[in-house]
């Protein structure tokens, strides 16, 4: 008997940049409404991946809770908040609604998002997002909040879910043209980096932040000087 041939490899899908600009991948809103991750009014957004049923209280249901207390300051500040689920077949438009209920999510200001696996998969291959289906309820994941402009492009990427909610917003207010948010951008730059390199991801602090800023003025003067005087 001759052994059925492997499957095709799954065709490459390269990941967005900032700058990138997001494609119109078709997903449906928890109303059962139709939309696009260009469709968000002119607003920023600021976009994660998720799915109802997972149980790691370090990943989604975390995230989850970080956009809850997101929420107010996000619509203050015209920012859409958007979940997307990692398990669409699973997780309807009704059982995103009921999951967002539980969060207390306003649909003028979140958006949680389902759609075809085709769609959804796209997407979490252009974020980056690594997926792996364990059992039929359990999916293991990376994380990352993606920070989109108002016409739709990547605005920045941070890898990890131990990001701060306020420097989020503080990013996405920046790609809106609301503020330079030099301070929240070091420590988005910070927590990447500290994701990237496998750290525990603690958040950094404000005054960290501050302390490291400090720190590399005071070498790049030092340095500065002693060129001067070697000159």
């Amino acid at each position: 008997m001759v052994a059925p041939p492997p499957p095709a490899p799954a065709p490459y899908i390269a990941p967005l940049r900032p700058g990138d600009t997001v494609p119109a991948v078709p997903l449906i809103d928890q109303d059962g409404r139709q939309f696009t991750l260009q469709d968000t009014g002119g607003e920023a957004a600021v976009v994660t991946f998720i799915y109802t049923r997972c149980a790691d209280a370090r990943m989604c249901p975390l995230v989850s809770a970080k956009f809850a207390r997101m929420q107010a300051n996000a619509a203050s500040a015209h920012v859409r908040l958007v979940e997307i689920t990692l398990d669409p077949t699973f997780d309807t438009p009704r059982v995103m609604q009921r999951y967002g209920a539980a969060y207390g999510a306003d649909a003028h200001t979140w958006t949680l998002a389902t759609g075809s696996t085709v769609a959804v998969d796209e997407l979490a291959a252009r974020f980056g997002i690594a997926t792996t289906r364990v059992t039929p309820s359990l999916i293991a994941h990376s994380e990352a909040a993606i920070v989109l402009d108002p016409k739709g492009r990547v605005a920045s990427v941070i890898d990890g879910a131990s990001w701060d909610g306020s420097d989020v917003l503080a990013a996405a207010r920046q790609s809106a043209g609301g503020g330079n948010g030099f301070i929240a951008s070091a420590r988005l730059w910070l927590a990447a980096a500290a994701a990237q390199c496998g750290s525990s991801g603690a958040a950094f602090s404000g005054a960290g932040v501050l302390a490291v800023l400090l720190l590399t003025t005071a070498v790049i003067t030092t340095l500065f000087v002693r060129g001067l005087r070697a000159g």
